[in-house]
């Protein structure tokens, strides 16, 4: 984390991170799946011939990416409302309580923990949302404020899939368009078009049927990937171009080819850190074991942000009851971001069944907080920059800082320009310009 910081930075200000309320270390936590012991007993009824026919039956179940008929739709309504009513199940009361005001207080909370009278604050992504809030409830607890890849308040459900769906499409485009500059000959075609080609003859393929994948793959037990492990694999593969567009290009060429391990292993770090790790002797390995005993250093917490990201996202924005306005909006989505746009909406259904939050679409109301800095990439994907526009000027000297490149936030990743200007801002409160480009 310290390393995404500048230099002026680091010599200014003691860092703090926090796991968000349910999130991580936090007790309790968010969770979507059964409790160990309930999985095994689980895992223990599922075996023999109907844990084969279960099996089989899921493989054959492909989820399209644009549900069209009746039956699409009843599944991928089905399908929500089990994966809502899991998370409720496996979560508990704690799930009711976890949205962006609720952790906007908690943040003052450590503010004051701390002996600060005023925070300093830099947030990427859904920090975005926690620091508006934050300073919406808190203006004058604010000393200086970074929002980079930012999220608009204002934007309903529907316009936040499709900003956002749009982001992904443009990305991908992106990636045709400028594979050979930045993954050269790993490129998984010659031109644009071959590329484009490619993605798309995967998404049908695995549409028809889950992409095969070896059996140690995390998508052996469903059959393969589906349209959407698909999908989800390329766009997450737009967040930084720089380290993850080489390894898509050859995923997405395997693929190809008939193996789709390489594509869904694409954000799995254990498989990577297990490739990279020396064997070493038995001595080393019983040492290791030893030292692994004597450390009472906790074991980190298991990774719940997929749960956490959906249960933020369905507190924070209002959701229909009824699925018509889910089916309805399909058409427009396909029309703004194509597959990206349909598979954004199917996913929104989840929030239909969740349980629903205080907030509502607005404009940020945050008087008497000093100049807040928010920063766009022009090629983001996730937090598209008309979204940073649209931020900047809702806040009361809102200033934006445009960093022309492609990926997802700036800060850290977007070159000496970037990190000059925001360590200005945050370290000496050093003004933006109008119009600061980097």
């Amino acid at each position: 984390m310290d390393e995404s910081f500048g230099a002026a930075v680091r010599a200014r200000f003691d860092i703090v991170s926090f796991d968000p309320r349910g999130v991580g270390g936090s007790v309790p936590a968010l969770t979507c799946e059964p409790a160990e012991a309930e999985a095994e007993a689980e895992g223990a009824e599922a075996e023999g011939a109907e844990a084969e026919e279960t099996s089989e039956e899921a493989s054959d179940a492909v989820a399209p990416l644009y549900p069209r008929t009746e039956a699409d739709r009843s599944a991928a309504a089905s399908g929500a409302r089990t994966a809502a009513e899991d998370c409720e199940e496996h979560s508990g009361p704690i799930l009711r309580h976890v949205g962006t005001e609720d952790a906007a207080r908690d943040l003052d909370v450590l503010r004051a923990a701390l002996g600060e009278r005023e925070l300093t604050y830099l947030g990427w992504s859904y920090g975005t949302s926690l620091g508006t809030s934050y300073a919406e409830q808190f203006p004058r607890r604010v000393r200086a404020m970074v929002l980079d890849g930012a999220i608009d308040p204002s934007l309903d459900w529907r316009q936040r899939v499709i900003s956002q769906s749009a982001g992904f499409r443009r990305s991908v485009d992106d990636y045709a368009e400028q594979c050979a500059e930045i993954a050269g000959d790993s490129c998984p075609g010659v031109s644009p078009q071959e590329i484009r080609a490619l993605i798309e003859r995967l998404y049908q393929r695995a549409e028809r049927e889950p992409l095969p994948v070896a059996e140690d793959s995390t998508y052996a037990e469903y059959g393969g990937m589906d349209a959407t492990a698909v999908l989800d694999a390329v766009s997450m593969a737009m967040y930084t171009p720089e380290d993850q567009w080489e390894p898509l290009s050859e995923a997405l060429r395997e693929a190809d080819q008939g193996d789709a391990t390489k594509l869904g292993a694409l954000d799995d770090e254990e498989e990577t850190e297990e490739k990279t790790e020396d064997p070493g002797t038995a001595e080393e390995e019983q040492e290791e074991q030893k030292e692994q005993e004597e450390d009472e250093t906790p074991e980190p917490p298991a990774d719940n942000s997929d749960a956490a990201l959906t249960a933020v996202n369905c507190l924070d924005v209002p959701h229909p009851r009824s699925l018509s306005p889910y089916w309805d909006a399909l058409a427009t989505a396909d029309q703004a971001a194509g597959v990206y746009g349909t598979a954004g909406v199917t996913a929104e259904l989840t929030c239909r069944d969740w349980p629903s939050g205080g907030r509502s679409p607005h404009r940020v109301e945050a008087e008497g907080v000093p100049p807040v800095l928010v920063v766009g990439t022009t090629g983001d994907p996730s937090t598209p920059y008309a979204e940073a526009v649209s931020l900047a000027e809702q806040f009361p000297q809102g200033m934006l800082l445009t960093y022309e490149g492609l990926g997802h936030t700036a800060y850290g990743r977007g070159g000496a320009c970037v990190t000059a200007k925001v360590d200005a801002y945050l370290v000496k409160r050093e003004r933006v310009r109008p119009g600061a480009t980097c």
